[in-house]
């Protein structure tokens, strides 16, 4: 069912990546090659390139929230197909004599079936994506709720009361926060507004700023120097 969902889905256009779970899988390392003494030497993690395509191995357990970041910041998918993995927080689909789990959104779905539930899905994280995410209620619904309204037609974008003019991204710690209207224009304006006497800023540009947390040791260093 995995394979046959993977394809439908590429031949509609999306792009998928897939994780396969397994408890006693063979990583495929073979003792003696470079990659094998990489990883014994220390190395974490090991990437083995082909003119096909590329291996990366990473040493013990990685959890399937940190791989699904990784895929998203990597390869921005539409669709992470995951087979094998009965937890996690993610949608999950029972097939043949699995009971359905806390989270299950279908039970032995027709490959049609389940092909049109993705898609709209996904359709809805993307309308989803052009909404603030404050889930204010000042359009009488909350965000995801406003998302699936727009894909049904039932609304627009433009019905949103706190859409931004501008396109403004925050991230504390790789987590987006919502910016409505007000906090958007705020910080917009005060961001351009600071830079606009610097040398090689051009009105008009995307800009982007990253702030690094200062580590233990400068704080200490800080605090005793005052």
């Amino acid at each position: 069912m995995s394979e046959k969902l993977v394809s439908a889905l590429v031949r509609e256009g999306l792009k998928v990546a897939s994780v396969k779970h397994s408890a006693n899988a063979d990583l495929g390392e073979v003792e003696g090659k470079d990659s094998w003494k990489h990883a014994r030497a220390g190395s974490d993690p090991v990437v083995l390139m082909t003119p096909d395509g590329s291996v990366v191995r990473v040493r013990g357990k990685i959890t399937i929230e940190g791989i699904v970041r990784m895929l998203e910041t990597s390869f921005s998918p539409d669709v992470i197909v995951i087979e094998g993995l009965k937890g996690g927080p993610y949608p999950k689909v029972s097939l043949g004599d699995i009971k359905p789990r806390k989270g299950t959104v279908m039970s032995n779905p027709s490959a049609n079936e389940l092909v049109e539930y993705v898609k709209t899905e996904v359709a809805v994280e993307r309308a989803l994506r052009s909404l603030p995410g404050l889930d204010c209620h000042k359009c009488g619904l909350d965000c995801r709720s406003m998302a699936k309204a727009i894909v049904e037609g039932r609304r627009t974008v433009q019905h949103c009361k706190e859409l931004a003019s501008v396109d403004v991204s925050i991230k504390v710690g790789g987590e987006s926060i919502a910016t409505g209207r007000f906090v958007s224009d705020i910080v917009n304006d005060t961001i351009r507004g600071m830079l606009g006497s610097l040398k090689g800023y051009e009105d008009g540009k995307d800009v982007e700023i990253r702030l690094k947390a200062k580590s233990e040791r400068s704080r200490t260093g800080r605090s005793k120097r005052a």
